[in-house]
């Protein structure tokens, strides 16, 4: 699970460099936007998978 989450993290940071051309309107900014908002919806998906194993792992601890 903390390697999920450290690799979305990851991601998101590089993001940032688009989303810095996107806000400014600086050259490229019409190709970052798609860019930045496939690596949100990608990083949202995976965050809805971590949020599934956290969740079956509690689970898994209550049967006991």
């Amino acid at each position: 699970m903390r390697d999920q989450l450290e690799k979305i993290i990851h991601s998101l940071k590089e993001v940032m460099e688009d989303l810095d051309k996107v806000e400014a309107g600086a050259y490229g900014y019409k190709s970052a936007a798609p860019r930045a908002r496939k690596a949100l919806m990608e990083a949202s998906k995976e965050l809805r998978d971590v949020r599934t194993v956290i969740q079956e792992v509690k689970n898994s601890h209550e049967e006991k």
